[in-house]
C-alpha cells in the first residue's frame, strides 16, 4: 500500500518483512522491553509499522518494536517502506542532559572522554560540529572538547563510555540547550548523524546508542494495528500479505498537520493517522 504520491506527499508502502531481514541502527533500552512486550501481548496488535529504508531494510525507528517481537518469535514484521534519501526525510540527534552530577563525575569525565577546556560553549559546539572533536561537554558556562581520536561511528563509544557513568539522564533536542543549561543540567554534546552513518551502522552491526537519533518522516502512518496472528507462522506470506492489503485499504484516515499531538508526543511532520 503507499501514500498519494501526486499530492507531493512522501511516497510509503506498508507491507511485511521477514522479522530477522530488519536491521537496527541503534541499541535498545533492556528495561523498557519487557513492558512493551507485555503491553504487545495484552492488546493482541503491533501498533504501527516499523519505518525502514527501502533499498536495505535498516529500521530508522521501531527498535524495541522489532526486538519485542522477536522475544514474541514473531517470523514477520509490519514495515513502512520508505526513499530514505529523500530530502524530505530528516535526521535530528538527540542530547543527553544529566543534572545533580558532582565535580568528581566531570573529572573523571575528562579522562576518560579526553577532554580539554576551550574558550566558550559556542567553540565546543563549533568544534563537534564541525568534525574537529568527536564530542564535547557544556556545563555551566563552560565548554569541553574531546581530543581523542574517534572518528565516525567510534565516536559512539564515547557516548557509551559518558552513559556508563551517568544515570537519570534525559534526552533533549538541540533548541532545548539553553534552558537546560540554566536550569544546571551538564549536557553531552554530539555531531549529528547523517544518512549514510545510519545505513552503515545498520548493515555493519556497530549500532549506535540508545536514542541517538531522531527521524522526522512526513506523512508517517500511525495508529495502524496489525493483529499478532498476521506476524506468526500460521499463514503463509502471500496470505498475510493479501489480509493486511485489504485491512489497509477498509480503514479510513486522516491527515494530522505538524506538531499534532499523539501518542503522549508532539511530532513535527505531518501524520497519517488510521481509524481517526
Amino acid at each position: 500500500m503507499s501514500s498519494n504520491s501526486q499530492t507531493g506527499q512522501l511516497s510509503f508502502t506498508i507491507t511485511f518483512l521477514k522479522i530477522s531481514d530488519v536491521k537496527p541502527h541503534e541499541e535498545i533500552i533492556e528495561k523498557n522491553i519487557s513492558e512493551l512486550i507485555k503491553s504487545i501481548k495484552k492488546d493482541g496488535v503491533q501498533i504501527d509499522p516499523v519505518i525502514v529504508d527501502r533499498n536495505t531494510n535498516v529500521a530508522l525507528d521501531g527498535m524495541h518494536r522489532i526486538y519485542a517481537l522477536k522475544a514474541l518469535e514473531a517470523k514477520r514484521i509490519m514495515v513502512a517502506k520508505v526513499d530514505y534519501f529523500d530530502e524530505r526525510i530528516k535526521v535530528h540527534r538527540w542530547l543527553r542532559a544529566v543534572k545533580n552530577y558532582s565535580s568528581a563525575l566531570l573529572d573523571e569525565l575528562k579522562v576518560v572522554l579526553g577532554l580539554k577546556k576551550v574558550p566558550n560553549q559556542l567553540e565546543a559546539i563549533r568544534s563537534v560540529d564541525s568534525g574537529e572533536s568527536p564530542i564535547a561537554i557544556l556545563e555551566g558556562s563552560a565548554g569541553y572538547v574531546s581530543i581523542l581520536n574517534a572518528p565516525n561511528l567510534e565516536r559512539f563509544n564515547l557516548i557509551k563510555e559518558f552513559d556508563k557513568r551517568t544515570t537519570e539522564r534525559r534526552e533533549i533536542m538541540e533548541k532545548e540547550i539553553d534552558q537546560y543549561l540554566k536550569n544546571g543540567y551538564m549536557i553531552l554534546y554530539v555531531k549529528r548523524p547523517d544518512k549514510e552513518e545510519i545505513i552503515k551502522a545498520g548493515l555493519s552491526g556497530i549500532l549506535f546508542p540508545p536514542k541517538s537519533t531522531r527521524h522526522v518522516i512526513p506523512y508517517r502512518p500511525v495508529n495502524l494495528r496489525c493483529p499478532l496472528d498476521l506476524l506468526s507462522g500460521k499463514l503463509n506470506d502471500q496470505e498475510a500479505s493479501e489480509i493486511l492489503s485489504r485491512m489497509i485499504e477498509s480503514m479510513p484516515k486522516k491527515i494530522l498537520p505538524p506538531n499534532s499531538f499523539y501518542a503522549g508526543r508532539t511530532y513535527e511532520e505531518e501524520l497519517v493517522l488510521y481509524n481517526p
